[in-house]
């Protein structure tokens, strides 16, 4: 049976029996979870139009054609080597087996209307021989060995470096070390002696598997420069190390697959102002998104879902997406769930970072994580059922404000550890990786498995935490777990354990206004917490309840500045502004 991915992005805000709620949509994309499916079905249906002199390309087109009709495609290689600057390249539907080249200019690259492009880096393998049980394919040239460092490696799961992939009939194999090792729905790759098994009979199927490292590959140097090159309507799956990879600026992904990638889907190593936007990331080895060492990038109504599925070391850097060392990162609207790992990851040295009304849960690991950082916004985004909702760690200046965190292990953690930034220009920009001054503001934190707000730990949490007020809990049962507070009153105490808002206001100063609901079996703020609908019911007492908001903050969650607020993320009835 097939199951959805959820494709839900911001639609729009609706009037419903006096609640303002956010909707979300779900056209949603088919495909069968956990078993590697990657049809041209996956892919979104998209509608640009065709420029006048467009070049046209086709899975079958050919170098001697023209390029210039839907009739006479080219090849896609040919066509990108030899189309001018600024030119538009329309791919024709189906699936294209052999797109492994470099942009060196700018171009756009789209989908014929209605039509659905996907790009392979598989190939259809035949000639198979019985071999006792299984089965195997003689002259096999492909083999990805590992190339990252062995810190990336869970222990639990040694073959993830191994990229070698392989699917029968859409459903893909896991990779084991040994022939004797190979039963049904796994396969071993021998590569000395050029021999691919697999457990499967293949008889009467499509077996396919993985014979090119990538797709696309963009850089900008003195003989290249791909900047403002768009790529839009594509699908893009089975590449063993990632899809694209992007070393220029101002590149904009609109309305792409990318499923079932030995590594990631997108990996932007340079370059600023990049776009991604409509995106669904989904099925990839280890990350959907991975960059660094960038600034100003845009990721918006995208879906990050089911990464990770060569189980990485989710300590490491496995996470639906991950950037690093950027400056005035947007992450608006998005849908981050059902990842083996971290949803969204935000590291070392980012600044500036904007995550607002983001949808993020049942991650395996953490929703939201900012680390070694300065100077966030977090605001307006729906944290449930992940393992801790929202993490800052060795960062500083992040604003909290107006999350609804809910069936988190934990909902709010805050912690410091020994690392200090050596970077003096960055320490002096206040890039310290230090935990400090940071705000917890008009947050709904609802039914957590273990805590509420976590700060404990030998750093006082007084010095890591500026403020935090405003905040509305709710426990079933207060006389167990969860745990309203962790916190640390000084480096000779360093986890006390709160039960009671009152005490952990008496202890702390803390919370003078928070707003604490215990001991009631139905959850008194959401219409259906148990179903997922977080808005406010009527006659909530976190309607109204929060402190206006900051300019800045209201304006990154387009609620008009200076007016009463609710708690939580979804608003009520203030009046948001576009």
């Amino acid at each position: 049976m097939k199951s959805t991915i959820n494709l839900q992005k911001l639609k729009g805000l609706l009037l419903a029996n006096g609640l303002l709620a956010v909707v979300l949509a779900a056209p949603g994309i088919a495909v069968a979870a956990g078993t590697g499916t990657a049809s041209v079905d996956d892919i979104k249906d998209t509608n640009y139009s065709v420029p006048a002199g467009a070049i046209f390309v086709a899975p079958d087109g050919k170098d001697s054609n023209t390029g210039k009709s839907y009739d006479s495609p080219l090849s896609v290689n040919k066509a990108i080597a030899s189309a001018p600057s600024g030119a538009t390249i329309v791919f024709k539907g189906g699936v294209y087996r052999n797109v492994d080249t470099g942009i060196s200019k700018k171009l756009t690259l789209q989908a014929y209307p209605r039509e659905k492009p996907l790009l392979k880096g598989s190939i259809e393998v035949t000639g198979w021989a019985a071999e006792g049980n299984i089965w195997r394919k003689d002259g096999w040239m492909y083999s990805f060995t590992p190339n990252m460092d062995s810190e990336n490696i869970d222990p639990n799961y040694p073959m993830a470096g191994y990229r070698d992939m392989v699917y029968v009939n859409g459903v893909s194999l896991k990779q084991v070390a040994s022939k004797a090792e190979v039963t049904s729905g796994t396969f071993y790759l021998d590569s000395a002696n050029r021999q691919l098994y697999i457990g499967d009979n293949p008889t009467a199927k499509v077996v396919e598997a993985t014979a090119l490292l990538s797709s696309l590959r963009m850089s900008k140097n003195a003989s290249s420069d791909p900047s403002n090159t768009i790529i839009r309507g594509l699908g893009f799956a089975h590449y063993a190390d990632r899809a694209i990879t992007v070393g220029a600026p101002n590149i904009t992904f609109e309305n792409n697959t990318f499923v079932w990638n030995g590594q990631n889907g997108v990996w932007l190593f340079g370059g600023s102002d990049h776009i991604l936007r409509g995106n669904i990331f989904s099925y990839n080895g280890r990350n959907g998104v991975s960059g660094g060492n960038m600034d100003r990038i845009l990721v918006e109504e995208n879906t990050f879902s089911y990464n990770n599925v060569e189980r990485f070391n989710t300590k490491w850097d496995a996470a639906g997406i991950k950037i690093a060392r950027t400056d005035g990162l947007i992450f608006r609207n998005n849908i981050v769930e059902n990842n083996f790992s971290t949803g969204m990851w935000m590291d070392i040295s980012s600044s500036n970072a904007t995550v607002v009304n983001n949808t993020v849960r049942h991650n395996e690991e953490l929703g939201i994580f900012f680390e070694l950082s300065h100077k966030a916004i977090i605001a307006g985004n729906v944290a449930h059922h992940n393992n801790v909702g929202i993490i800052i760690a060795d960062s500083s200046n992040a604003r909290v404000y107006n999350n609804t965190l809910s069936l988190n292990n934990q909902q709010i953690l805050v912690k410091d550890s020994i690392r200090e930034n050596t970077n003096l220009e960055e320490k002096a920009a206040g890039i310290t990786w230090i935990t400090s001054n940071n705000v917890i503001k008009n947050n709904i934190l609802s039914d957590a498995e273990d805590t509420a707000i976590n700060a404990s730990g030998c750093r006082p949490s007084a010095l890591m935490i500026a403020n935090s007020d405003y905040n509305a809990y709710y426990r079933p049962l207060s006389n167990v777990q969860p745990i309203l507070s962790k916190w640390s009153l000084s480096s000779s105490q360093c986890l006390v354990k709160y039960l009671s808002l009152t005490i952990f206001n008496s202890a702390t100063g803390f919370e003078q206004r928070g707003l604490s609901v215990d001991n009631v079996a139905i959850n008194p703020f959401f219409v259906d917490e148990v179903n997922g609908d977080y808005r406010l019911k009527s006659g909530s007492s976190a309607i109204g309840r929060g402190e206006m908001l900051p300019a800045d903050i209201a304006s990154a969650i387009r609620v008009a500045p200076g007016v009463p607020v609710d708690l939580g993320a979804l608003q009520s009835k203030v009046v948001l502004v576009q």
